[in-house]
């Protein structure tokens, strides 16, 4: 597995090349493992698994701190456009955004940190997201940005 920068303006947020192996039986993925999952996230609190339609936008979602979480998530059905936006305040990178496409056929995870509203949203016919979060849902520090 190989973690990577998702470019040099988000040096935080990461790009994980795993495994994806598909034969007879169907697909394997494999995004991340080993030392490097609680490296990267801290605490696991949540998995969550998505299904969703074609044109569904996701997000953008975020907790206030200190309630913040951190997400971990690949794509394991179909395709989406993943999109996550800086929202701390102290950051040179307050207000801008990134976009990362994931889908079955790629072997890649993304790890955004806490401090960012994240979403994503489904340009095939139905997609699969599965994703970590470091944090447990709080419903006081829920917000979100309507896109």
């Amino acid at each position: 597995m190989k973690l990577s920068k998702h470019s040099s303006q988000f040096s935080d947020v990461l790009i994980s090349s795993g495994v994806n192996f598909n034969d007879d039986r169907g697909r394997f993925k494999k995004t991340i493992f080993g030392d490097q999952v609680l490296e990267i996230m801290g605490d696991i609190k949540e998995l969550l698994c998505v299904n969703s339609h074609k044109n569904v936008i996701r997000g953008l979602h975020f907790q206030l701190p200190p309630n913040a979480s951190s997400k971990f998530l690949t794509c394991v059905n179909g395709k989406i456009l993943d999109v996550f936006l800086d929202i701390r305040k102290n950051s040179k990178n307050y207000g801008k955004f990134g976009v990362q496409i994931l889908e079955d056929k790629d072997e890649n995870g993304l790890f955004i940190p806490k401090g960012y509203a994240h979403g994503y949203s489904v340009i095939s016919d139905k997609a699969t997201v599965v994703y970590l979060q470091s944090e447990n849902y709080n419903e006081d520090s829920d917000f979100g940005i309507n896109p």
